[in-house]
């Protein structure tokens, strides 16, 4: 017969109070678009890990991925801040990694610059005068059993990458 755990057995981590959408409500409400990311019309993703302590305070963070700008330092301004909530754990002191993604975008380029449209393959014409290895490839997700019969399109992504030539030695 199992021995029946009870809810304090278990450590429980910290948590954003009013969860995510109140976490990016805080996020969007402090965000403060820095002025070199403005002049030249930086847009993107920064991607910041951190630690939460026992006491519900972000003691470590650091950007995964940037994109500079004066973005990096904003996006780590914010995640310092923000509050967390830990429940009891008796004489427990542990820690907590998270990563958090923040997103840049240009005042004036609405809320629906976070949504991908999808089109139909096209050939993209490549010029024959660049030099390099150029690669094109389409990527479009396997259809289910149940979706054969379905006449909706699949969404496809296609990319267009140039790798520069490399200078040999002589």
């Amino acid at each position: 017969m199992k021995k029946e755990r009870k809810d304090k057995d278990f450590v429980k981590s910290p948590y954003f109070e009013g969860g995510r959408s109140a976490m990016d409500a805080h996020v969007k409400k402090e965000l403060r678009y820095p002025k070199a990311a403005l002049a030249n019309k930086i847009e993107g993703r920064v991607s910041i890990q951190y630690t939460i302590d026992y006491k519900g305070k972000v003691t470590e963070a650091h950007v995964i991925s940037g994109i500079g700008h004066g973005c990096d330092e904003e996006a780590l301004r914010i995640v310092r801040g923000l509050p967390f909530k830990v429940p009891e754990h008796g004489k427990i002191k542990s820690k907590y990694s998270r990563k958090l993604h923040i997103h840049f975008r240009l005042p004036g380029s609405g809320s629906n610059a976070h949504k991908t449209t999808t089109k139909k393959a096209t050939n993209i014409p490549v010029p024959s005068s660049t030099p390099g290895l150029q690669v094109l490839y389409q990527i479009t997700p396997a259809k289910k059993k149940e979706d054969i019969s379905k006449p909706t399109p699949s969404p496809s992504f296609q990319f267009n990458i140039t790798i520069p030539p490399t200078k040999s030695k002589k």
